[in-house]
């Protein structure tokens, strides 16, 4: 067999094996199956990115405040249309409000400091030094 002869087999060779996979019913079913995990990604990824910038919106609503937030993306609403998604998904709603008003108190200075370790462990802990 010469060389060129041997190619051309080869490559009808490798047709029939592509064709007789591609009927094969656990070869569909796989590949089927890794498109829905592909698309299922996708949606997570999207998702998440979601969630992450609800949350970067609220904890800046709850450091400057809703009018502190509004004047801080002003000037990026005035490039925007009224009716948008961006307008919509930038503007604060109840929902950011909520978790914002969680946020500032979760992250509120607090003023009051103890005088001893047993004091701050105690605020920390309580019923602590009774024991």
């Amino acid at each position: 067999m010469t060389p060129k002869q041997m190619i051309e087999f080869d490559a009808r060779r490798e047709a029939v094996l592509r064709a007789h996979l591609a009927r094969n019913p656990k070869y569909r079913k796989m590949m089927r199956d890794r498109r829905v995990a592909f698309a299922a990604g996708v949606v997570r990824y999207f998702a998440g990115l979601g969630l992450v910038l609800f949350l970067i919106k609220a904890f800046l609503m709850g450091q400057y405040g809703q009018d502190g937030y509004l004047a801080l993306v002003a000037p990026l609403m005035a490039h925007v249309p009224a009716d948008g998604l961006l307008a919509q998904s930038i503007a604060p709603d109840h929902y950011s409000g909520l978790v914002a008003s969680a946020m500032a108190e979760l992250f509120a200075p607090t003023a009051q400091t103890a005088t001893s370790p047993s004091d701050g462990l105690e605020r920390i802990i309580p019923g602590l030094s009774e024991s």
